[in-house]
């Protein structure tokens, strides 16, 4: 309906642009709730509440107003924004692809696409977006930046040297570009130009994190060992943390396999958790080894942040016996995702007539096989991309959900507002993210007793309910077709052995590498096979291999591929070697299903010890060590004995017939035995306590 026919919206924007924002949100809230509230209503309630630093209640209003005839495409633009900001780039992406198909192609969208898929490692489809956008304005500073910084996770850094040039020109006093560059001279050899650089970002931002991190990495790059510990002690100095940065940093350098400076870095951005800074953001931590109090620390902040504004209303008991359970599965990975591929069998086996099961999900519109089998397995399913944390929360509310189930913890695309504005009665985190959320809003974690020790349970927020044998729920009925190709065709070799990693790059640490390369040293003709990730990833660790000592053509990577295709060529591998800090989890599942046996370290965290869960559960404990020596040396030992492999891998085809990895009723019988347990003490009245479900019958 045009602005005319309503008198208020019009004196609302006059108020508005001439600088009185509270009796403009005054009047528009007279009118957002009527049946007939125009969409530009909510837009410039959605300006003002974001003008003055309410995200939260910005992106509230700008979901409503997108749902509405009329809505701009200015409001599905800065949605995306808000979206981006949160740490939801894929759901930023549709919402700057729907400002796009209603207003045409635009720079800023474009731009922000680029960003987005940037945030996501998705740099190729980053690099395009950037080039989009550059067609229409090449004379923007930040997009020469992102264009150049593309192109450095691409590899290609004489191209990405060129923009970083190009955005100095036309902004001197840009120290990200000066920072940038930094790093590209050093990938072309360049250390002396790559130090100046560095030191002219430094002139321009000398409390810039990210330059600070990427001198310190260069100094001991070029050995300069003496300058790089006063460069460390300067970060030291630098104020507060309040963005997570040295996080960020870390990721993106683990996403890479870039150690430089990494274990000093690493005790830096530790000593800055530990002192209650913002110094990473949950997830990052984990694959660096972060002891537990490190890890809990974090996400206690992180969660303190995302529940300042949050509201958690009273919700009352209602009687176990009145109705069926409902659960809520609240995720943004129900499409094509590890979540789903571990779940879904799951949702299938429930015991609908004493559970009633919802989906919310809030990651892309589901048009994928896997995420129609999701919907299809669930009595309800809505998907509330569009809507905010309050709102799906209140959605939560009127469905009379007991039980809310976050399957994304603190991983990409994370919601943790929902839970803080309390979803159910009953919040429970699972599956998606390993380990605590640190979060009064959440009252238990499902885990079992290996990956939680009761030694362990101080170190989370949540009450523990342990699950017999092994926490992870598996799909046994996925069938895995012959190996359609050959060692040669996956440039393996014939007759060397395999030994094989197909965890995320960012899982590869030094110390992993170091036992690596020691077995690649001791094994004649072996090879590794890693699973190919980040586009920087192949030459620094051909460049960590070279070192070491050891050739870098031994290190073989395998493309992506649909999941079917990687299960079948798990059996061209010999072992699986797993990663230290943060295990094989979906990965072993996979591993376990192929036949493929697998090497596992156990740590002292939730995301060190999923592998030997699985292992434990699968009756398979000689393939689990406690230290690094006999990591390495149950490896050799395997690589050097056919005989013995031979009878690891038929024990393992045999246990994975018989044990309860892959028996999805009988963990569904579990599973659905916690959530009564945990239902039972909540309308008794009583507060979470840990809960051992093997002591019920089930």
């Amino acid at each position: 309906m045009p602005s005319a026919a309503h008198p208020l919206l019009v004196q609302a924007e006059q108020l508005f642009r001439s600088g009185r924002a509270p009796q403009a949100e005054a009047m528009l809230r007279t009118m957002i709730d009527k049946p007939d509230a125009p969409s530009r209503a909510l837009e410039l309630l959605a300006f003002i509440r974001g003008n003055q630093g309410d995200m939260a209640g910005c992106e509230h209003y700008l979901a409503r107003a997108v749902v509405l005839p009329g809505c701009s495409a200015e409001a599905h633009f800065y949605l995306g924004r808000v979206r981006l900001q949160r740490g939801s780039a894929r759901e930023a992406i549709a919402c700057f692809e729907r400002a796009i198909r209603e207003a045409g192609e635009f720079f800023e969208a474009l731009h922000e696409i680029g960003v987005a898929h940037s945030a996501t490692g998705d740099h190729a489809l980053a690099l395009a977006a950037f080039e989009r956008a550059a067609r229409l304005n090449d004379r923007v500073p930040e997009l020469q930046l992102n264009l150049g910084s593309s192109l450095l996770a691409l590899q290609r850094p004489q191209q990405a040297v060129v923009h970083f040039e190009r955005a100095l020109k036309l902004q001197p006093q840009l120290a990200r570009a000066w920072s940038e560059r930094a790093m590209a001279l050093a990938e072309l050899g360049r250390l002396d130009d790559a130090l100046a650089s560095c030191e002219r970002a430094l002139q321009f931002a000398p409390q810039d994190v990210y330059a600070s991190m990427n001198q310190v990495a260069l100094l001991e790059r070029a050995g300069r060992q003496d300058a790089a510990r006063k460069a460390l002690s300067r970060l030291a100095r630098l104020p507060a943390d309040t963005a997570h940065m040295r996080g960020y940093w870390l990721h993106d350098r683990m996403l890479a396999c870039r150690w430089d400076g990494y274990r000093s870095l690493l005790q830096e951005t530790f000593s800055r958790v530990l002192a209650g800074e913002q110094a990473a953001e949950p997830f990052a931590l984990l694959p660096t080894g972060a002891d537990p109090n490190v890890l809990f620390t974090c996400a206690k902040r992180y969660a303190q942040d995302h529940a300042a504004s949050a509201s958690s209303p009273a919700l009352a008991p209602r009687d176990a016996a009145s109705r069926r359970l409902r659960i809520g599965y609240f995720s943004s990975g129900f499409g094509p995702h590890p979540t789903s591929q571990l779940i879904a069998r799951l949702f299938e086996c429930h015991d609908r007539e004493r559970f009633e099961c919802f989906g919310f999900s809030f990651g892309p519109p589901i048009s994928d096989p896997l995420g129609r089998r999701v919907m299809q397995s669930l009595d309800h399913f809505m998907e509330v991309a569009n809507r905010d944390d309050p709102q799906i929360a209140a959605m939560a509310h009127e469905a009379g959900i007991d039980i809310a189930i976050d399957l994304n913890g603190y991983i990409e695309g994370s919601r943790p507002g929902i839970f803080a504005h309390r979803a159910a009665p009953l919040q429970v985190s699972y599956l998606g993210y390993p380990g605590t959320m640190g979060a009064d809003f959440i009252d238990y974690i499902l885990a079992d007793p290996v990956v939680i020790r009761p030694e362990d349970e101080r170190f989370y927020s949540e009450k523990v309910v342990r699950l017999p044998g092994s926490y992870q729920c598996n799909d046994e009925l996925a069938e895995i077709a012959p190996c359609a190709i050959t060692r040669e065709q996956a440039g393996l070799p014939a007759d060397g052995f395999v030994f094989a990693c197909f965890n995320n790059n960012y899982k590869i640490t030094p110390d992993v590498f170091d036992v690596w390369m020691r077995l690649l040293s001791a094994v004649p003709g072996s090879v590794l096979w890693l699973l190919e990730g980040h586009a920087g990833a192949p030459s620094a660790l051909a460049a960590e291999a070279q070192k070491r000592g050891v050739d870098p053509s031994r290190i073989v990577w395998a493309k992506r591929s649909s999941h079917a295709e990687h299960l079948s060529r798990h059996a061209l591998a010999d072992l699986f070697l797993d990663t230290f800090h943060y295990n094989a989890h979906t990965t072993c599942s996979d591993a376990l299903r192929a036949g493929l046996p697998l090497l596992t370290l156990e740590g002292d965290t939730f995301a060190a010890r999923v592998a030997s869960s699985l292992l434990g559960a699968m009756g398979l404990p000689e393939l689990v060590t406690k230290d690094v020596e006999s990591y390495e040396a149950r490896a050799l030992e395997f690589a050097r004995s056919p005989q013995s492999l031979a009878a690891l891998r038929n024990k393992l085809l045999l246990q994975r017939k018989t044990s309860s990895v892959f028996d999805a009723r009988r963990f569904t019988r579990h599973f659905e035995a916690a959530c009564e347990a945990m239902w039972a003490r909540h309308v008794a009245g009583l507060p979470p306590e840990a809960i051992d479900v093997a002591r019920f019958e089930v």
